[in-house]
């Protein structure tokens, strides 16, 4: 098998200066053979018998062995044969001997010799067969070398990190020492590449490896496994607090801003740890569980580092099975939607419903979107499911028309995926248009991430859909994205209070300051105000006199099915408050 590791490290070398390795037992030979050699910018090793030759391949890992099959101690064709059987398949091993019966050549080449120079030594014979083998060997090292470097970063790629991963468990098991394996995922790179374009990606990508590799000793080893992942093993580790004390670095050091072409961007990664042996004694369980440990990285907010924990394994499994579950779901039908009244509470009237998405699953039950909406916008499946939910809302309307109930309006959800990936305006003219529904009957929803990050994009799509006379509501409003100067040029006509605030009042302080200044700065700046979470008579009386003009909650109702909805409307539009 060929040695992954000194191949990337050595090959460099061996295009400056070849190193050959030279065994034979008499010493005026070596001296013409270095002499011969040297002259042309080889760098000669010598042995004077197998063993140091074995240890010189081992040391240096030529580009060609030179031996002597006649030397004391083992000779020539049993060294050749041990270093064959140590690995060292690629390096190409020369005889040279006085011996030129049939039954020497044939051993020779059975142990895996290429050729034989005989004594008395042709020097210019040797000289030429040297430089054909060698520039042989390195042209063959170059092509191997492009399967093991990273064509973008030049950093190792996953074949090669593989590679040093297993050598590195090997070195600690023998040391019985620790070593950590890290995982790095750069936050929101799918962002650049959609806003910046795919050059601008390959850019940041380049920016963040060499920053992950400044930080970093020589001994270590840093790799891209593919798209924005990368990975470190770090060894010598001998304490958790070594690790903390690196993994905090990395993180600092990659909340940086990057400058791509003329504009610049912030950029930071998340981090996922598992620590040999205690976290598993095999590659593949170590990458597992610095995967698993990424991904709660990932969930707990981005931009830090996670240790791998035994029950992460569950909840990783949980995630896989909805994920092999969606498919099917979309297919049978299990997704629904169920409808939670808004009200007009300082008029004490219905005035609209919010669309929300659950999933009947056969085993285990109904299941929250905050359980797989995630999962759902990772896969892709979101785009197709944001179009059934559309579609699926404008014909609910046509039949709570048929079925007396008027003027309805339903507020819908939309993905940030969705933006990007469909027009929505035409999506919408299709669903309106089929179920003959004006466009006044719904409410487009957005996070206030969703209209930062995706600012141009989804506001063009905003204005076309308000031009059509939707409304928008900005969703999670407070939540720390949106500043009043981007807030007053957006396209926007309703903030929705996060539920985070409304829980909170009127006994936190805190809470009550923020939900009393939302009010006042959306009324300044014209736009309606909804709070959402509201389940007592307190909570309701606070938002009453701060001005606010809309709330849903479980005071009034939780979600529910379209029928449900219809008898709930006409039994309480005259007894809401």
């Amino acid at each position: 098998m060929t040695n992954v590791v000194s191949l990337f490290s050595d090959t460099q070398k061996y295009e400056e200066k070849p190193v050959v390795v030279l065994a034979d037992d008499d010493p005026s030979i070596r001296l013409m053979v270095r002499h011969v050699l040297e002259s042309e910018e080889f760098d000669i090793v010598e042995a004077s018998d197998g063993l140091e030759a074995i240890k010189a391949v081992e040391k240096h890992h030529p580009a060609l062995i030179l031996l002597d099959a006649v030397m004391p101690g083992i000779d020539g064709f049993t060294t050749c044969q041990q270093i064959k059987d140590k690995g060292y398949t690629d390096i190409p091993v020369m005889m040279i001997t006085g011996l030129d019966d049939d039954a020497s050549v044939e051993r020779a080449y059975e142990v895996g010799a290429i050729d034989f120079i005989t004594k008395p030594i042709k020097w210019a014979v040797l000289k030429h067969r040297v430089k054909s083998v060698v520039a042989k060997v390195i042209a063959e090292r170059k092509v191997k070398l492009l399967a093991y470097r990273d064509s973008l970063t030049s950093l190792p790629n996953r074949l090669l990190f593989a590679d040093r991963l297993e050598q590195a468990i090997i070195r600690c098991e023998r040391s019985r020492a620790s070593m950590a394996l890290m995982l790095i995922d750069i936050d929101d790179f799918k962002l650049v590449n959609d806003s910046f374009g795919h050059e601008a990606g390959d850019k940041l990508i380049k920016a963040v490896g060499q920053l992950i590799s400044r930080s970093l000793r020589r001994a270590d080893t840093i790799a891209r496994l593919g798209g924005d992942e990368f990975a470190v093993i770090i060894e010598g580790i001998e304490s958790p607090e070594d690790t903390i004390s690196i993994a905090d670095n990395l993180t600092t050091i990659l909340e940086h801003n990057v400058r791509l072409d003329d504009q610049e961007t912030y950029t930071s990664a998340s981090i996922g740890i598992a620590v040999y042996p205690d976290d598993g004694k095999d590659a593949r369980t170590l990458l597992k569980n610095a995967d698993t440990a990424m991904f709660r990285a990932k969930e707990n907010g981005r931009h830090c580092f996670q240790f791998y924990k035994p029950e992460m394994s569950v909840t990783a499994m949980e995630r896989l099975d909805l994920e092999n579950s969606l498919k099917a779901a979309f297919e049978n039908d299990e997704f629904m939607i169920l409808y939670q009244p808004v009200i007009d509470i300082q008029k004490s009237e219905i005035v609209s419903v919010e669309a929300l998405l659950r999933w009947r699953h056969p085993d285990k039950g109904m299941i929250h979107p905050t359980d797989f909406i995630s999962i759902v916008e990772d896969s892709g499946l979101i785009v197709a499911l944001g179009e059934w939910l559309i579609v699926s809302a404008c014909k609910q309307l046509q039949q709570w028309q048929e079925a007396g109930l008027k003027d309805q309006r339903i507020s819908i959800n939309i993905a940030p995926r969705q933006f990007r990936e469909q027009d929505l305006v035409v999506v919408f003219k299709q669903a309106l248009a089929e179920h003959n529904i004006p466009a006044s009957s719904l409410c487009i929803e957005v996070t206030e991430s969703t209209l930062i990050e995706n600012n141009g994009k989804v506001e063009a799509t905003l204005k076309n859909l308000r031009d059509m006379g939707m409304q928008v509501s900005l969703d999670d409003f407070g939540t720390g994205y949106a500043s009043l100067a981007f807030l007053k040029d957006s396209p926007v006509d309703m903030v929705k209070i996060d539920r985070a605030f409304i829980a909170g009042i009127p006994e936190n302080r805190e809470d009550s300051a923020i939900v009393d200044a939302i009010c006042g700065l959306a009324k300044g700046l014209g736009l309606a105000v909804m709070a959402e979470g509201v389940e007592n008579i307190r909570q309701l009386n606070v938002l009453q006199n701060n001005g606010c003009q809309y709330a849903q909650g479980f005071y009034w109702s939780k979600p529910m099915p379209g029928d449900e909805y219809e008898q709930f409307y006409m039994n309480q539009i005259y007894n809401i408050g």
